[in-house]
């Protein structure tokens, strides 16, 4: 049986992921939570907050350690 979660879990999730991730925009954090729960849903698996927290984390964290450090310009 399929098992749904209320939007305010979505919603503590990325509040949660806000604060640890407050270089990026809120909307950014929300979008990529959303979109974590979304690909979840879409392959099938078995979505809970706690296995959308961990991907969108991980994803989070991708995006901050390749953002271009500010003050460098490329080489050319």
């Amino acid at each position: 049986m399929l098992q749904t979660y209320p939007v305010s879990d979505l919603h503590r999730v990325a509040v949660q992921l806000h604060h640890e991730f407050a270089a990026l925009s809120r909307r950014c954090v929300e979008r990529c939570v959303d979109d974590t729960w979304k690909c979840a849903e879409h392959l099938g698996l078995s979505v809970t907050p706690g296995l959308v927290e961990r991907v969108a984390r991980e994803h989070l964290q991708a995006m901050v350690k390749s953002a271009p450090q500010s003050g460098l310009t490329a080489a050319h």
